[in-house]
């Protein structure tokens, strides 16, 4: 499949820990490995083991950043201090992309790259200018915007992905149909969607501000709040 997308022309292949065998690290790493070899092709490792009941650890994630096509981690494990624990380890450029909205503002912290995000499907300048106020040390502006967001990014996180579909869906970007085993939401849980939607504003979902001032938009109201 990596082979594939390559041929497809991706730009990188975001390759996720292997779920239900639960494979030693030794495996894990044979696994890796294998894929970064058989395509010329720039690979970002997602660790969610919430999803795949394995953990990459620390000790196979430097063996594997070796690797010249695999060139970053998408953290999903909620661990905000990994960032900084693992920096010494790993080589210059190595991309450390937090996978988890609510903690992504201090994985930021502590040291990460960035985010591979749900929320910002909904509300993407929101979250740059709250990644660029981390960026800058206004971690006071960044904690505000964060918190505008909290509503939403739970919203989202309990029936993921139907619960992004339908999301999309009340911005007019999709339809809310999945496939099986995913099925669309409960009435009670579109209810919920839409309130936290409702509770962040129009001015602050997937609507780009074309004047270019979005940036000083937000960081005067996380002042004036």
């Amino acid at each position: 499949m990596t082979r594939r997308a390559a041929a497809a022309g991706a730009d990188a292949a975001l390759s996720m820990v292997p779920y239900y065998n639960k494979p030693m690290q030794a495996g894990i790493h044979a696994h890796f490995q294998a894929i970064a070899v058989s395509a010329d092709l720039p690979i970002i490792l997602h660790d969610i083991p919430s999803r795949t009941v394995r953990e990459l650890a620390d000790d196979t994630l430097a063996r594997l950043a070796e690797l010249r096509q695999i060139v970053g981690l998408r953290d999903g494990t909620g661990d905000v201090s990994r960032s900084s624990r693992l920096r010494s380890r790993l080589p210059a450029g190595f991309r450390l992309l937090s996978g988890d909205d609510a903690t992504a503002l201090a994985y930021f912290a502590m040291g990460g790259d960035g985010c591979i995000s749900t929320v910002s499907n909904i509300a993407p300048d929101l979250c740059r200018v709250i990644y660029s106020n981390c960026r800058q040390g206004r971690l006071q502006s960044a904690r505000y915007l964060h918190r505008r967001l909290a509503p939403l990014i739970a919203s989202l996180g309990k029936e993921s992905p139907a619960a992004l579909k339908y999301a999309l869906c009340l911005l007019g970007f999709m339809s809310p149909h999945t496939r099986l085993p995913i099925v669309e939401l409960a009435d009670a849980a579109k209810a919920d969607v839409a309130d936290a939607i409702a509770q962040l504003g129009d001015e602050d979902i997937a609507c780009p501000d074309e004047s270019g001032d979005d940036t000083r938009r937000y960081e005067d109201s996380a002042t004036t709040s």
